[in-house]
This record gives C-alpha cells, structure tokens and sequence, in this order.
C-alpha cells in the first residue's frame, strides 16, 4: 500500500503527469516531444518520471533536468504500480495525469482534459481515449464504462490519497511480470464512488503489445495477477474481465478456458494412448486442436508464433495455480 502523501501545496499547478518509466532512451525522448507540443499552458502542469529500479541514461536526464521535469529513482524494480505511486507522492498537482513513456499524448491530450473537468467540476476522473496504430481503442469500452488505462487517465489527487494509489502487490520482482493493477485500481476506484467521464479528444498513441517473438511466454505469466484480482474484486472480476458478448449472449474467460481445455485434453489423450484406447486418443487429440484455436486467433495465426502456441495454455495454467496459492496466503 502506498505511503502517506505529503500536505497540499498551494502553490501546486493543476496538474501533474505522472510518468512509469524503465528508462528507454528512444520512447522517453518521444514521450518528451509530445509533451514539449502540448498546447496547455505550461505553468499550468508539471511532469515527473518515476524510474523503476534503474537511472536514466545521462542524456535524457540532461532533458528532463533541462525542462524542469522531476526525476524519482525507485532503488529497485517494483513495478508499475509502485512507479506511479512514487511520482505521485512527490507530485504537486491537484489533478493526476497518469500515461507511460511508450504513449504519444496529441497535443491537445491535457488541454481537452482540463476543459472537460472544467465543464464538470463534479467529475472525479477524467479517462481519454487509447488508440494503437490504425485508429483501433486499445481497450474495448463496453457499455460505456472506463477501462481504466493508465495510459490516458485523469484523477483528483485527493481521491487518489484517499484510496491509497495503486496496488503494488501485481508485479513478481522474480519473473519481472505484472498486470492488471489498472483493473484493481479502478474497481478499487469504483467502490469509493468515483464520478468518472469519459473525454474522447483527450487522446493517446500507444504501440501495439506484445511484437517480440517469446510475447505469448511472457503474456501467459503474467496470468499469475489473476487470482488477486479475484479475490479483492470478486464480482466486479467475474463481469468485467475478459467477457465476450455475442448478441444477446456472453462469455466469459475464453482464452483462459480454451488454455485449460487443451492442457486436459492432451493429458487424456496421453492417457488414452498408455491405456491402449487409441480411438479414444484421437477423439482427445482433436478437442486439445480445437481448443488451441482460440489462442491461435489471438496471435493472428502468424507462422512464427504458432511454434509457441501450443506451449502457452501451460505457462498460463501454470501462472494461474501460481497465483491462486499466492493469492489464498496473502492480503493487502
């Protein structure tokens, strides 16, 4: 849980963008143009970056100490989580604007923003859209309710004291894996009565996920996450995450179960085979395929992930007993 926040400034701006980083010199640098073009005033935000666990190269430290950003150093890694909980402590802003440095904020991004809170001063948080390359949401808004990205939201610091900021418990300091913090924290957020609107020009760039070839390993580990989020938000896990509707129908966890279904099938087959049922073996077998196109699909049947395919429903399902031991020994 996140520590206790200093006293308000009076002095403060009205915001603070508040940046995770793990110090990439190419996407920081970029990060920095966009926000060098924001059309907000600029005595009216401040910008920090919270390095996790590593310096920053000396160049982009010289840019950022040049441009009057502030520079926080986790001693080690932490997570994401942990990143903005540090740049929001020592942020002075009375609004929070949180993005990452892969994001490519238009230059509009802040000034759309602040007009929207200002036509609805009762509002909470502010969440902007999230487009990848092409023009696609990065995250499906269904029914109309945040995502709650953290590449493109805005809150009320006082709110964010009071809920105590990000759950620092989503990432393995071993694997380096995290993930859903942004979902808990909404909830999270949610539960308190947070007003939340939803401001479509107030608009980010992020690249599209996952491009390196071992992607589907390291995204099925990161499925360890799940059962803490289950456990803290259990309705709100069970209808919000990872639901697929159909028409008038909806399904729920469809990977996750497709992942399962395979890993069963293939054992049965094997059992099969020893026991000397080999009809039986087939009939198995072409379950454990039809179960493995879901993930296929995922990846876009490209040629090169489909070598790993096949191995990811285990890395998850594994994650997932991982997480599931974690989560029945551990609280907040």
């Amino acid at each position: 849980m996140a520590s206790a926040f200093p006293p308000p400034d009076p002095s403060r701006p009205l915001l603070s963008v508040v940046v995770p980083s793990r110090g990439d010199p190419g996407t920081l640098a970029a990060l920095l143009d966009a926000l060098d073009a924001q059309t907000l005033r600029s005595d009216r935000w401040e910008c920090v970056v919270a390095f996790d666990g590593i310096a920053p190269d000396a160049a982009v430290a010289r840019r950022l100490e040049a441009r009057g950003t502030t520079i926080v150093i986790l001693e080690s890694r932490r997570g994401p989580g942990a990143a903005r909980n540090a740049g929001a402590r020592i942020a002075r802003g009375d609004w929070l604007a949180f993005t990452e440095d892969d994001c490519r904020p238009d230059p509009e991004w802040l000034h759309a923003a602040v007009a929207r809170i200002a036509k609805e001063p009762e509002v909470d948080a502010v969440e902007g859209a999230t487009h990848l390359p092409g023009g696609a949401e990065a995250r499906r808004r269904p029914d109309g309710r945040p995502t709650w990205l953290p590449t493109n939201l805005f809150l009320r610091r006082e709110l964010f004291e009071r809920v105590g900021g990000y759950d620092e418990g989503y990432f393995n300091p071993v694997t380096g894996a995290y993930f859903r913090e942004d979902s808990d924290f909404g909830f999270t957020l949610e539960a308190a009565g947070a007003r939340v609107a939803i401001e479509p020009s107030s608009r980010v760039l992020h690249p599209r996920e996952h491009p390196r070839f071992l992607d589907p390993i390291r995204w099925a580990r990161r499925y360890e996450m799940d059962p803490r989020l289950a456990r803290r938000h259990p309705a709100r896990s069970r209808d919000r995450i990872e639901v697929t509707r159909l028409g008038p129908f909806r399904f729920r966890r469809v990977i996750v179960r497709a992942s399962f279904a395979y890993v069963i099938a293939l054992i049965a087959a094997a059992g099969s085979r020893i026991a000397g049922e080999e009809g039986l073996g087939a009939l198995f077998l072409t379950v454990a395929a039809a179960a493995l196109l879901p993930l296929a699909a995922k990846w876009g049947f490209r040629p090169e992930r489909m070598l790993l395919v096949p191995i990811v429903p285990f890395v998850q399902a594994a994650a997932l007993w991982r997480g599931y031991r974690v989560a029945s020994r551990t609280t907040r």
